[in-house]
């Protein structure tokens, strides 16, 4: 069975507005679903904390790269800046921060000002897109079927820097 990575891609060149793991969750479930062999109707609690947090993944890695590169917005840094020094010292993972304070939903305000041009041109356009690429790829795992681990943060730290230095790039040249 295939998946399907929901997005709320707007128009090229419109700033990014939300992304939230409940768009995710029914893909999420099918797949779980599938690879245990349970029924929608069977699932415990536990097995609806994994669909969660496997329907969160990409959000959180995504956050977690704005957390560790200094670029968490600013309500983060003054409501709750013990998690998101636990984040930094991988003391607590992206996805246990993005369902506790973001409340499994990301928006422009969950990142600061100044990274947020990125986020605009990346993460409705590209993100996806490359987040699939590398958990099929790199992990050799299937989007929607894994949590958050620090060694799969790894992975995606590489792609998500990769993407910002080409932006980078590529921005210094269109202002010139």
């Amino acid at each position: 069975m295939g998946f399907l990575l929901v997005s709320n891609r707007s128009q090229k060149g419109e700033p990014f507005t939300a992304d939230k793991a409940e768009w995710q969750y029914e893909s999420a479930s099918l797949l779980y679903c599938e690879a245990t062999g349970k029924q929608p109707e069977e699932l415990e609690e536990s097995d609806t904390d994994i669909i969660w947090s496997n329907a969160c993944n990409h959000c959180s890695m995504f956050l977690t790269w704005a957390i560790m590169r200094g670029y968490c917005g600013e309500s983060h840094l003054s409501d709750e800046p013990e998690a998101v020094e636990k984040v930094k010292e991988r003391e607590m993972t992206g996805t246990e921060f993005f369902i506790k304070y973001c409340d499994s939903k990301l928006w422009r305000e969950d990142f600061a000002e100044i990274i947020l041009p990125f986020v605009d041109a990346y993460y409705e356009s590209h993100y996806l897109d490359t987040y699939i690429a590398t958990a099929k790829n790199k992990l050799k795992k299937e989007p929607l079927t894994f949590s958050f681990s620090w060694e799969d943060y790894d992975v995606f730290e590489r792609a998500i820097d990769k993407a910002y230095r080409r932006w980078q790039f590529r921005s210094r040249f269109a202002t010139k």
